[in-house]
């Protein structure tokens, strides 16, 4: 369905200033006409879809949510998000990971909070985003843990993850930043809220 407008996120014109500018002129059009109009962009190059690939995912979300509200609207409900987003009707939480994490990207106030605790950048966050959610993935296959027992419990598992994934920012002492291929993943108990994790 058409839109009359969309959010464009700061994070979307940082990646984008640093391609070519063939690309960006390739790539701008491509946002606009998906988030619009909802038509897929044809004959990009390699480097136009893989950046098209990586912002497609938060249009899809903020459509969902516009449209969400707009639903609500038409049946006499306040537009927008609704109160209990994060549940399913019979109340039952059912965020993904992938919507957990994506959601924990665009809360500007977690964010913040999270770049000041650990002393990291707001691009260095969303590595470590990304990271979690291979982490989260990665319980998925082990031990078929499909998601979280909340959003709380999401963001009590990613601070208590980061500590232990990133010990090096837990100390006054400068370190040298290990690569991100070796550092290992955690490991964790069963559940992740609470005393999710072993006595150290």
């Amino acid at each position: 369905m058409d839109r009359e407008s969309f959010i464009f996120y700061r994070s979307f014109y940082e990646a984008i200033k640093c391609m070519p500018q063939d690309v960006q002129a390739e790539i701008y059009p491509a946002i606009c006409e998906y988030a619009l109009f909802g038509k897929m962009p044809k004959n990009l190059s390699d480097m136009a879809r893989g950046m098209f690939t990586l912002i497609k995912p938060n249009i899809d979300v903020n459509t969902t949510r516009y449209e969400n509200g707009k639903k609500g609207a038409q049946y006499g409900k306040r537009g927008g998000r609704p109160k209990k987003k994060t549940a399913t009707a019979n109340g039952v939480y059912s965020l993904t990971y992938e919507q957990e994490v994506e959601q924990m990207r665009n809360d500007e106030k977690w964010r913040i909070t999270i770049c000041e605790d650990f002393n990291i950048t707001a691009e260095e966050y969303d590595k470590r985003l990304f990271r979690f959610l291979d982490r989260c993935n990665d319980d998925k296959a082990r031990k078929g843990k499909e998601h979280h027992d909340s959003f709380v419990d999401c963001q009590s598992h990613l601070r208590y993850w980061m500590t232990k994934a990133y010990p090096q920012q837990q100390t006054t002492i400068p370190q040298a930043i290990p690569d991100n291929s070796s550092v290992p993943f955690p490991e964790v108990g069963d559940d992740f809220g609470g005393m999710d994790y072993e006595e150290q």
